[in-house]
């Protein structure tokens, strides 16, 4: 099981493209006249460097030297920027236009990169204060329609293979008021979507005072799992405090930590939760699986187990999970091994898009007082992703995915003050799934999402 946004199965070019992260100085490249983005005479530095970033996505870019500084290449070298530079020009055409968007300084701030195909791409860059105000970092995201509405928008999700959801809802005094809808009530597989109802019985029992989360546990090996994550490698017997192991759980998606606050919490507490928290179909996920048990029934080695455990009844799954499951060992373990799904629409955690938004909406209700939950959520919104903070002032995030399974939830609160919601969910048994579709369209809905 790959979480995002951590581990998804985006293609490796793309990987390449968004994951560019602190990149490091240089200076303007020669470029002939004729391609080189309007400048006005009170252009700064900043300004004046983006238009030179936005010269090159070309079909060969280059003149690295005069535009990024040793320690930049250094770790971006020329046959990476050409790759990067050259695949966006391959999928969008030139960059016509660097409209600053906001400056954090007068060496750093947000750009649209505007291209000729009709697309933005969102840019971060800071430069040197001094001349030749070399670039220091540079941080590129998705190309995202200019002209994209909700419900073209709708019109790409239906068209893509499998089953897909989608649900953009405005919270008021009204409830949950939708803003556009697709397969809103149909019930999905989610991946590591499904971390958020653990998160949310441990809100519970925070509010209950019951537990706080400053308590400390112990971690137990029995409950150590494959990752993604990084607690399974840690000593067992660690002590860690709940409020380390749901940020851990929410921001890196530590499959360990979830299947240790799910038997902390208890697996029929975590359970309940989905009923008090508005899901349509609680009978789904009866019982709650961990992320182990999830791996051994796809990928234990007989490869039997997965059709004994759906012959059974709830109670008899339960048993089954018990002693079956429970006896076969974590190493011996090999979930996807063929990079194909697995019983995506028998074995999972499932709920709809509007199951989804309930739950981010009872997330909210509850943070109210202790925002500590709300806090959580927002530590990882999403790699890759760019949120526009001139509309949105708090992002709150989860997301999962495994092989044809893809699921991304947000809780958002506008500028303005207002807070929404959206969830949307791509399931395809047949075949993985091309992930950057999805972060494209998710990119999009952040802009189009009506404040």
């Amino acid at each position: 099981m790959q979480l995002i946004p951590q581990a998804m199965n985006m293609n490796r070019q793309l990987i390449g493209l968004l994951l560019l992260v602190s990149f490091f100085l240089s200076a303007a490249p020669r470029v002939r006249a004729q391609t080189m983005p309007a400048q006005t005479a009170s252009a700064t530095p900043l300004e004046r460097r983006a238009a030179d970033v936005c010269t090159q996505f070309r079909k060969m870019p280059g003149d690295y030297d005069k535009l990024f500084g040793r320690d930049f290449l250094a770790q971006v070298p020329p046959d990476k920027l050409n790759q990067i530079f050259a695949y966006y020009f391959s999928q969008v055409g030139r960059c016509t236009q660097a409209k600053l968007l906001a400056a954090d300084n007068a060496v750093a701030g947000k750009f649209d990169l505007i291209f000729e195909q009709g697309y933005s791409v969102p840019a971060t860059l800071s430069v040197n204060p001094t001349e030749p105000h070399l670039i220091e970092g540079m941080l590129l995201g998705l190309p995202v329609k200019l002209t994209a509405s909700l419900a073209g928008l709708v019109e790409e999700l239906k068209a893509l293979p499998g089953e897909t959801n989608l649900l953009v809802v405005k919270f008021d005094q009204n409830g949950m008021t939708p803003v556009i809808a697709h397969n809103a009530e149909r019930a999905l597989g989610l991946g590591s979507a499904f971390k958020l109802y653990v998160l949310s019985e441990l809100v519970r029992a925070v509010n209950a005072r019951e537990r706080k989360w400053t308590d400390v546990t112990t971690l137990d090996a029995k409950f150590a799992s494959l990752p993604s994550g990084m607690l399974q490698s840690w000593p067992a017997s660690a002590p860690v405090t709940l409020h380390t192991l749901a940020s851990l759980m929410i921001s890196i998606s530590d499959n360990t930590v979830a299947d240790q606050l799910l038997m902390t919490l208890g697996r029929e507490r975590v359970e309940r939760m989905l009923a008090a928290t508005g899901q349509a179909k609680p009978e789904l996920n009866a019982p709650f699986l961990s992320t182990l048990e999830m791996f051994k029934l796809k990928g234990e080695p007989t490869g039997k187990a997965a059709g004994a455990y759906l012959a059974l009844d709830a109670q008899g799954r339960r048993a089954f999970l018990n002693t079956t499951i429970a006896a076969v060992k974590r190493e011996d373990v090999k979930p996807f091994a063929d990079g194909h799904p697995a019983y995506v629409d028998k074995i999972e955690w499932f709920a709809s898009a509007a199951d989804m938004c309930r739950l981010m909406d009872w997330l909210r209700r509850q943070s109210e007082s202790d925002k500590t939950a709300r806090e959580i959520l927002a530590i990882n919104p999403g790699s890759g992703l760019t949120i526009p903070r001139d509309k949105w002032q708090y992002a709150g995030f989860k997301g999962g995915s495994e092989p044809g399974v893809l699921n991304m939830t947000y809780l958002l609160q506008s500028t303005k003050g207002d807070w929404y919601a959206f969830s949307l969910g791509w399931n395809n048994p047949q075949a993985a799934l091309q992930n950057e579709k999805i972060f494209a369209l998710v990119q999009r809905l952040f802009q189009l999402i009506p404040t």
